[in-house]
């Protein structure tokens, strides 16, 4: 059995286009007569050819086909239907066609250089008529129309033994090109101009009787418009605006007459600020104050019953009445602008109510007819455009120049333009080359001159693995080696395990050699997971090694399209979360298998299109130690539609594990082991059978997951079974 490592190492490292290339050369130098032989004869065979095969003549015209057809350019959908007027492979097809060949051999002398041909070459068509089917068979064959480039210019050419005859008749058709293009837009405009003026006055009739019902409805519905919107929409608008100031102003009112209240209750009336500001209330205050002073100057000198002094004590309870009656009136004031603003906002609210019934029916009335108006408006866009289009035709119509253009007419050539000495020379070199280097491999295969190789089944057994020298014990079979990952080192990397594996795997995909592998080895094991799932398994408990190639695989896979779904089941190294940057609350692989989510909820989506993932961490362990797998069925009925599910299992030599390893041997997934020692195939192998496991086999990879920048050993350990 070929080792797989040595078909990996062999697509990452192959020499063999060397090899090969050196045992051509080698071949060509021991028969080097026969080489030259065989060459020297397709070269003379070449130049023979150029001087024994007659000349042909080749005339070749050109035309620029315009722009798209007016008549016919209404809409793509059109263009489709009937195909574009102006497509450069419509116009070939014309030019190809049997009644364009009618034409051109209509055209004056055109017949006579047909028959002038076919007389020299000897044919049978020298004593056709003009219009016989063979006859245009015949100079159909020796045309030739194709495209210039990207440009819209045809070049039409004709091949003949006569250099005049191949110009009359290239000339003849571009002339009966031209003629039957100018006509056939003549016609079509006319056609197309008298269609659209019967469809224009359809319109106009449609739209005309449409309107009519549209103001009718709104005439009866009272659908009468303003400056920006219906009246009913205004009116709306302009009483709630009233509505607002009104309740404002009643706010106002409110505060005032509350003030009023409480200061009739707690103090003095007169210092409030209401009553400051009233005029009356400012004279009186002031006049009382006169006489106080006055007061207050006569009572060290009168007595309290003194006629002055009691006029005056008089005037200011006469003023004190004045003040408390102007109070009063503010008073009074107050609670009639509160009384006025409450009417107002009431009435202003029944006309709102009002108003917004009116709108409301206007709008439905609105929403009634706005089919009818929309139709109105598309019709009335297609009639401009109709209209448009109508005036453009009749003005082509009027001033045609013709849908193609001529370039330049065919001139009578002066060269062959077959056969040419030199390109046929060189093809006869390079022909001889090839035919020459055939010969002498041949020569090789079948006479025996050179001695073969090793078969490449040789070298392995030559060269044996160090791992398949020594001879398992009957009892221990070592896994099969699927595929190896180059080093780290390799791509410029160190094998250390700072950040996480994403990051890491993102860095090491940098080197070319590196991504080769990490494809190759994808190919490999998507066979192993198509009807099972396929469980990856580190070596030991410290290592990142599962995750690391189990996105590795994954993102190789997803590249060509692929969906993959990496599920972690009590990962030696959890890292899913936090490569992704998942939120903790998400439900993982624990929660499925106990029931407590379901899996829809526990898949995640990651950054790289086409790869989900499903979280778990070391603590699950346990968890498949007591063999709680009862949400296993239920997660794999919902990963049917991905291509591969990868699990992400616990390390295989970890003690604590075995119970957990044991119970995963009873769901039937292809195990893959991640080795960093190819000498431990055996003991990995042994292990495997021991716990009840299908082992699909092994992939030698560098350790990921602690600080070991060595890479050296790795890299000869990894040559030393190559």
């Amino acid at each position: 059995m070929v080792d797989r490592q040595d078909m990996m190492d062999g697509r990452l490292f192959d020499t063999r286009p060397f090899q090969i290339q050196k045992g051509l050369l080698l071949s060509i130098w021991r028969h080097r007569l026969l080489f030259l032989a065989v060459l020297f004869g397709s070269v003379l065979l070449a130049v023979i050819a150029s001087l024994v095969i007659p000349a042909r003549y080749l005339a070749t015209g050109m035309v620029i086909v315009a722009e798209a057809d007016p008549a016919t350019r209404t809409s793509d959908v059109w263009a489709q239907k009937q195909g574009d007027p102006a497509d450069l492979e419509s116009q070939i097809m014309i030019l190809r066609s049997s009644r364009l060949m009618k034409l051109a051999l209509a055209q004056p002398g055109a017949y006579e250089a047909a028959i002038a041909e076919c007389e020299k070459a000897g044919d049978a068509c020298a004593t056709m008529e003009r219009d016989s089917v063979q006859l245009m068979e015949k100079i159909a064959e020796r045309y030739s129309v194709g495209a210039v480039g990207r440009s819209r210019v045809l070049s039409i050419s004709y091949n003949s033994a006569l250099a005049d005859t191949a110009m009359t008749m290239a000339n003849a058709l571009v002339t009966a090109y031209l003629d039957d293009q100018r006509g056939t837009q003549s016609n079509s405009r006319e056609v197309a101009a008298k269609w659209l003026w019967q469809e224009i006055a359809d319109l106009d009739r449609e739209i005309r009787e449409r309107v009519a019902k549209i103001e009718a409805f709104r005439r009866q519905n009272g659908l009468v418009q303003g400056a920006t919107a219906s009246i009913s929409s205004e009116s709306l608008t302009n009483i709630s605006q009233q509505l607002a100031a009104a309740e404002q102003s009643k706010a106002q009112a409110q505060a005032r007459l509350d003030a009023i209240r409480d200061m009739r209750n707690d103090q003095d009336m007169s210092s409030s600020a209401m009553a400051l500001d009233n005029r009356t209330v400012a004279d009186i205050k002031q006049q009382m104050a006169a006489i106080g002073n006055q007061l207050a100057a006569s009572s060290t000198v009168l007595g309290p019953r003194h006629p002055q002094r009691r006029m005056l004590e008089a005037s200011l309870g006469l003023l004190q009445r004045q003040l408390d009656a102007e109070i009063d009136r503010i008073s009074a004031s107050a609670q009639k602008d509160y009384d006025t603003a409450v009417n107002l906002v009431a009435s202003l609210e029944q006309q709102v109510a009002a108003a917004k019934d009116n709108a409301a029916n206007a709008l439905t009335d609105e929403s009634s007819i706005e089919g009818m108006v929309r139709d109105v408006e598309a019709k009335r866009q297609l009639y401009t455009q109709l209209y448009q289009r109508a005036s453009e035709l009749e003005s082509e119509r009027r001033s045609l120049n013709g849908g193609a253009r001529l370039v330049s007419l065919a001139e009578k050539p002066t060269k062959p333009y077959f056969p040419k000495k030199t390109p046929m020379v060189a093809a006869g070199f390079a022909l001889g080359l090839f035919l020459a280097a055939a010969a002498c491999l041949v020569w090789d295969r079948f006479r025996g001159s050179m001695k073969a190789p090793a078969s490449e089944e040789e070298v392995p057994e030559a060269a044996a693995p160090v791992v398949a020298s020594a001879p398992p014990p009957a009892a221990a079979m070592p896994l099969q080696l699927i595929g190896t990952l180059p080093p780290l080192a390799a791509s410029g990397l160190s094998e250390a395990g700072e950040g996480n594996v994403l990051s890491l795997l993102r860095r090491s995909m940098l080197g070319v050699g590196f991504q080769q592998g990490v494809r190759h080895l994808a190919n490999d094991l998507l066979p192993l997971g198509a009807d099972r799932p396929l469980l990856v398994l580190p070596c030991d408990s410290h290592l990142k090694d599962a995750g690391f190639l189990t996105l590795a695989v994954a993102q190789a896979l997803t590249k060509s399209g692929l969906n993959v779904l990496v599920v972690e089941c009590a990962p030696a190294q959890a890292s899913l979360a936090e490569a992704f940057d998942l939120p903790p609350a998400q439900p993982g692989f624990a929660e499925v298998m106990t029931g407590a989510a379901e899996a829809a909820a526990s898949v995640s989506r990651t950054s790289i299109p086409g790869l989900h993932v499903v979280t778990g961490s070391v603590a699950d362990l346990d968890l498949l130690a007591r063999g709680e797998l009862d949400g296993y069925g239920s997660l794999m009925a919902w990963a049917e539609p991905y291509d591969l599910v990868l699990f992400s299992g616990p390390a295989l030599f970890d003690r604590q594990s075995r119970r957990a390893l044991r119970a995963l041997s009873a769901l039937g997934m292809n195990v893959v082991v991640c080795l960093n020692r190819p000498d431990r195939l055996e003991e990995a192998g042994r292990l495997a059978g021991e716990l009840g496991l299908n082992a699909a086999g092994a992939v030698l990879m560098p350790q990921i997951g602690r600080e070991d920048r060595r890479a050296d050993p790795f890299a000869r350990q990894r040559r030393k079974i190559a």
